[in-house]
């Protein structure tokens, strides 16, 4: 027997199951990092709902019909939501119905995490194969070739520019790489 509470399902001897808890936790991740946080609300609103009306959705969350519509489509767009559109036939509006694709979530967490894994291996390149240059001030950092058009001096401060051991970035970005190959295989 289970019982239901706060969006956790609770078994008779009050366990949290912990997949609705990684489900939740997965949907607000990606949500935020695709759309923003914003757009968790709307999400989690129609999470375990179907054929819900984009009116019920503002009306519920207390936001504005252009706004609801906007953070749908925005949903809509990473293929987060789904929805029907159904003519009303006193009105003879068109209305949406939306569902939530909860299905597409590990996909779309696995091509975030790989978009991630790329962009820091582009600059890990950039970084092994440039020599950088700061001011004391830190104000700009550039590659040898702008700092050599600027004559070494800053173009915020005027400082005089200093070659920049990027060694410490390097290994950051080798680490943050590991870590996101790490947490991919675990998924």
């Amino acid at each position: 027997m289970y019982l239901l509470h706060n969006d956790y399902k609770i078994s008779w001897v009050g366990k949290i199951s912990t997949k609705m808890i990684a489900d939740k936790e997965l949907l607000k991740e990606v949500v935020t990092e695709l759309v923003g946080s914003e757009a968790v609300d709307v999400a989690m609103y129609l999470r375990g709902k179907t054929k819900i009306s984009e009116f019920i959705i503002a009306e519920e969350l207390e936001l504005e019909i252009h706004r609801t519509r906007f953070l749908l489509y925005k949903l809509l767009e990473h293929n987060v939501v789904t929805f029907v559109r159904k003519k009303d036939k006193i009105k003879g509006w068109y209305i949406c119905y939306w569902d939530l694709k909860s299905n597409m979530l590990n996909q779309l967490k696995e091509k975030i995490d790989k978009e991630k894994i790329d962009k820091l291996l582009e600059r890990l390149k950039r970084e092994q194969e440039n020599q950088f240059y700061l001011c004391k001030n830190a104000c700009t950092r550039t590659d040898f070739d702008q700092a050599i058009q600027q004559n070494f001096k800053c173009p915020e401060c005027g400082q005089l520019m200093a070659l920049q051991d990027n060694q410490r970035t390097i290994e950051f970005l080798k680490q943050r790489i590991k870590d996101l190959q790490k947490n991919k295989g675990e998924a």
